[in-house]
């Protein structure tokens, strides 16, 4: 167990489960263990539970008219959406076309490299030097043919919010669908999938106080997918296995009680942020911050120039302070990637690097983000911290672990 003597400033990797939450998943467990495709008293109990949970996730986004399947985490909602839309488009309608962003999670993005390997025609879309794409470039990656447009709300790494309405019309135009992932804007700032008009949306439990384990894909009524997971047809045939009643009844209290329009971030959590990033740049590094724009509350990417960022997560974290080194890492395993981890190698960000920053710049930055616990004294107390290790650049290094991927 961390001690609260840490500063954590990850909270776009993952969020403390909130007492809230944590007493209505508790009072769960203690007396319902039904399955919920029983049709028993215990059954129905979970299944009306876990119905329950689906109206509040959709509640929280502006999404009632719609429908939730719930699913693992973001991973499995963006391969989901992905995957079984593209599918569905060409059995159902001929179409082979996508569009993907190259600044995406690593979960859209290698799903569109898989998508291209089995035939489809993929156009990658770059964002621009602020780190958003640009309406027109969207306005003119789509054709007749096109399945499939896919936008993230806005990137976890740098936190600046993408044009997703402005790509949403841009897909219907065509006749296309439009899929964003917002897993790292739930509970940051307000969303509501009617204003943005898209057809599907991916959520993430842990990111708003929720525990591991529990995601969403939210989808238009009428929006056909192929399913990935076959078996008794559970969530209407969508999503086969037993649901997760726990997980889902988590989700739900944290959707409706972080993610809702009344229940985001105010202007108290961007004057943290400010504080943090101005703390840093005025420490005479020649630090520089990526991406501008309109963005989230919360989060900042970091340029510091001559510092391993690998190498500083680890100094700092051995100071008591967590931040992210880079948001996507691979998993430590036997292959070329673990050998890689092993000798304290650090892939370039390739969301910085498909907004045109260098190779070296890409492996100097930081990504700080924080959350509705984070305080002002944290904030002073973190800036302290870093001041004291950037001051110390020439001592060795501590050993480097290598870090675990982002969780979806």
């Amino acid at each position: 167990m961390m001690t609260d003597a840490r500063i954590y400033l990850d909270h776009n990797g993952s969020t403390p489960v909130t007492p809230d939450v944590s007493r209505e998943l508790h009072a769960f467990l203690e007396g319902y263990w039904g399955n919920a495709g029983a049709g028993h008293p215990d059954g129905l109990a979970a299944r009306a539970a876990i119905q329950s949970a689906r109206e509040r996730v959709a509640a929280a986004i502006g999404g009632n008219d719609g429908r939730v399947v719930f699913t693992s985490g973001g991973t499995e909602s963006n391969n989901m959406a992905l995957f079984g839309a593209a599918e569905y488009q060409r059995v159902n309608r001929g179409r082979k076309h996508i569009v993907l962003g190259r600044h995406e999670h690593l979960s859209v993005v290698k799903c569109g490299e898989a998508l291209a390997e089995r035939g489809f025609d993929v156009t990658w879309i770059e964002p621009s030097a602020t780190g958003a794409v640009l309406p027109a470039t969207v306005e003119a990656a789509v054709r007749p043919d096109t399945a499939l447009v896919a936008l993230m709300f806005a990137n976890n790494e740098t936190g600046i919010l993408q044009p997703v309405r402005e790509a949403a019309r841009c897909a219907h135009d065509v006749g296309a669908l439009m899929f964003v992932d917002a897993v790292c804007g739930a509970g940051k700032v307000a969303i509501d999938v009617a204003a943005i008009d898209c057809d599907m949306m991916s959520l993430s439990g842990h990111k708003l106080h929720a525990p591991k384990g529990i995601g969403a894909l939210w989808m238009r009524e009428g929006v056909g997918v192929s399913p990935l997971i076959l078996g008794c047809g559970q969530q209407d045939g969508l999503r086969s296995g037993t649901e997760n009643t726990l997980g889902a009844v988590a989700f739900g209290a944290a959707m409706e009680r972080h993610a809702g329009p009344a229940a985001v971030p105010g202007a108290e959590l961007r004057a943290l942020r400010d504080e943090l990033l101005g703390g840093l740049q005025s420490m005479g590094l020649g630090i520089v911050r990526n991406g501008s724009g309109p963005d989230l509350p919360n989060t900042f990417s970091a340029w510091i120039p001559g510092q391993s960022a690998l190498d500083l997560q680890v100094r700092l974290g051995a100071a008591g302070l967590s931040v992210s080194a880079q948001a996507s890492r691979p998993q430590a395993g036997h292959g070329p990637a673990a050998r890689a981890l092993a000798s304290g190698a650090h892939s370039p960000s390739h969301v910085l690097r498909a907004m045109g920053l260098s190779e070296a710049r890409s492996t100097e930055s930081l990504r700080f983000s924080l959350g509705s616990t984070t305080s002002a004294p944290e904030i002073q107390q973190a800036l302290g911290i870093l001041e004291s290790t950037l001051s110390r650049t020439h001592e060795p290094s501590p050993p480097q672990p290598a870090p675990a991927p982002e969780i979806r």
